[in-house]
């Protein structure tokens, strides 16, 4: 049985015992961690008590699999429902598994967790399809996601935050739940025995796990921050982006202040464009995209978005390095708003 996450957390706090088998996979570390945790404490409550709980992990097991078929197979001294995990379990355990588990006598659980194994993996695709077997992908969490479990691990902590540090504090957080269960740790060990986070706070302790982002890069090149904008342009390189997509982001960020000026043109103040963009900006964002509707014209925005178009066909077509016309780019555009905004 495919199970998602809400699921099989239903399936935790009411397990049934027909279910032989449980496999947690994907990449998102955190989030098996998380669910195998709860599995573990709804059947035999604590991950400590030796005599319901074992764990193995796939460099200790045999071919034949010998070992977990013992684990499996042996009944608690102190009675009920034993659980079996196998960390990093991969494909090698299929033909075991498909002979050991349908007519197992076993009440007990094995829990195999994986972040290498996929829908296509053999082992994956033969579990799905039993109904003594449940399998759980667990992916990139979405914003949603994180947005959830971040209030949840707040609360844990006894954390208050309003709506504004909370979208804040997601925005430097990770898809991987596992890590920003580590940075709440920290935040929770920074404010001590306040328990009102603000944003100041967010900025004092918690890094900006999400990785180098284009809004960032966009920002600090419309706003005239030379030596940001150029080191998170080369993270970007460094996490694999390719200098035309780049280029090609920040077009499009211009193209959205030409919209905006050209509202302003038509009457509207600079509140009422920011407050009719599709999609809305980030509370954080507003006063620097309206210091850019103040710095940039339209004649300088049309110029912009002109030799943003060069260097993008200038990085698809001509022998010139992409990385490097990318760059000199972001440098003469954020030089030039620099000099804008000391004009204003």
């Amino acid at each position: 049985m495919n199970f998602k996450a809400a699921q099989f957390e239903s399936f935790c706090t009411h397990p049934d015992s027909a279910v032989k088998c449980v496999v947690l996979f994907g990449p998102n570390e955190g989030e098996i961690a998380t669910l195998l945790e709860k599995c573990v404490k709804s059947i035999c409550g604590d991950i400590n008590d030796s005599f319901n709980f074992a764990q193995l992990d796939m460099d200790t097991i045999s071919k034949d699999g010998g070992e977990i078929y013992a684990e499996f197979h042996a009944q608690s001294l102190m009675g009920g429902r034993r659980v079996i995990v196998v960390k990093h379990a991969d494909n090698t355990l299929a033909p075991f598994l498909k002979e050991m588990l349908p007519d197992s006598p076993s009440e007990n659980l094995l829990v195999l967790t994986s972040s290498t194994m996929n829908t296509k993996s053999s082992l994956i695709t033969w579990a799905k399809d039993r109904t003594d077997i449940i399998t759980v992908g667990c992916y990139e969490d979405r914003e949603t996601d994180i947005a959830h479990d971040t209030a949840r691990m707040l609360e844990e902590k006894g954390l208050i935050t309003d709506p504004q540090t909370m979208q804040f504090l997601c925005a430097r957080l990770s898809p991987d739940r596992k890590v920003n269960q580590g940075e709440i740790d920290k935040l929770a060990m920074y404010m001590d025995k306040n328990n009102i986070v603000t944003t100041e706070d967010v900025k004092a302790v918690i890094s900006d796990v999400a990785g180098a982002n284009f809004e960032d890069l966009c920002y600090y090149t419309a706003d005239g921050e030379v030596r940001k904008a150029c080191n998170i342009f080369n993270r970007l390189l460094y996490e694999g982006e390719e200098p035309a997509t780049v280029i090609r982001q920040i077009s499009y960020h211009f193209s959205k202040l030409l919209d905006s000026v050209a509202q302003l043109e038509s009457g509207k103040t600079a509140d009422q464009v920011i407050q009719g963009m599709h999609p809305q900006l980030m509370f954080y964002r507003k006063d620097s995209y309206k210091k850019q509707l103040q710095i940039w014209h339209k004649e300088q925005l049309l110029a912009a978005l002109s030799v943003l178009y060069d260097c993008e066909r200038d990085c698809k077509t001509t022998g010139m390095p992409a990385d490097l016309c990318a760059e000199h780019t972001i440098m003469r555009l954020a030089g030039g708003a620099q000099k804008l905004r000391m004009r204003r």
